[in-house]
C-alpha cells in the first residue's frame, strides 16, 4: 500500500527533538524526531521554529504497537516526488469539503499546489464549491484566476443573497469582486 501524503503545523516539538504531527488520514498523532530529517537545511529551519509556526509534508507507517511514525518529511509541496501530489490533492479537496483542517492552513497548502501547477480547473471548482470556501469566499480571491473567480461567483448565487435583509459581512467585498471580474472580461 502507498502511503498517502499528509500535511500539517507542527503540533508538539520538545526539547529533544520529539514532536507529533496530526495526520488527515489517521485518528490519532504521527510520531517524528528531529534525527529523522537528513537535510541540514531543512533540519536548520525547524530547529529555530517554534510549534505552529512551519508546516510539514509526510508520509507515516504503522508500528507494530498501532502508533504512526513518519517515514517521509518534507518542508515544501516542490520537495514531494510528483507520483505523490494526486494523493495529496486529494486529501486536500476532502478536507476543503469535509474536513477539520483549519482554512488557513488549507489555503496555504492549496497555494504551494497551484503555484507548482499541480492543481487541474475540475478540482479547483470542486475546492471553489465547498462549504469552507462559500461560507468565507474572500479568502482565496488572492489565489484564482478570472476564470476561477467567475467560477466562484457563480457558486456563491449572489442574486440570491441580494434579496436578503441580513447579507453575510464578506457580501461587499465579494460584490467589488464581482466588478474586477467584469471589467476584465469586458
Amino acid at each position: 500500500m502507498v502511503e498517502p501524503v499528509d500535511f500539517c503545523r507542527v503540533k508538539k516539538i520538545d526539547e529533544k527533538g520529539y514532536g507529533f504531527l496530526k495526520s488527515q488520514h489517521y485518528r490519532n498523532d504521527v510520531f517524528f524526531h528531529f534525527s529523522q530529517i537528513k537535510k541540514e537545511e531543512l533540519l536548520a529551519k525547524l530547529t529555530k521554529l517554534k510549534r505552529g509556526d512551519f508546516f510539514l509534508f509526510f508520509t507515516s507507517k504503522e508500528k507494530p504497537d498501532g502508533r504512526r511514525k513518519v517515514d517521509e518529511i518534507w518542508y515544501e509541496v516542490r520537495e514531494i516526488p510528483v507520483a505523490k501530489i494526486p494523493g495529496l490533492v486529494e486529501a486536500l479537496v476532502r478536507e476543503f469539503e469535509e474536513g477539520s483542517t483549519n482554512l488557513y492552513d488549507l489555503l496555504f497548502v492549496f497555494g504551494e499546489l497551484k503555484q507548482l501547477n499541480y492543481l487541474f480547473p475540475q478540482v479547483v471548482e470542486r475546492i471553489l464549491g465547498s462549504a469552507k470556501i462559500l461560507n468565507l469566499p474572500t479568502t482565496i480571491l488572492p489565489w484564482l484566476t478570472n476564470e476561477e473567480r467567475g467560477v466562484l461567483l457563480k457558486n456563491l448565487k449572489l442574486d440570491e443573497i441580494e434579496k436578503q435583509a441580513q447579507k453575510p459581512f464578506w457580501y461587499d467585498e465579494i460584490r467589488n469582486a464581482e466588478t474586477e471580474h467584469k471589467n476584465t472580461i469586458e
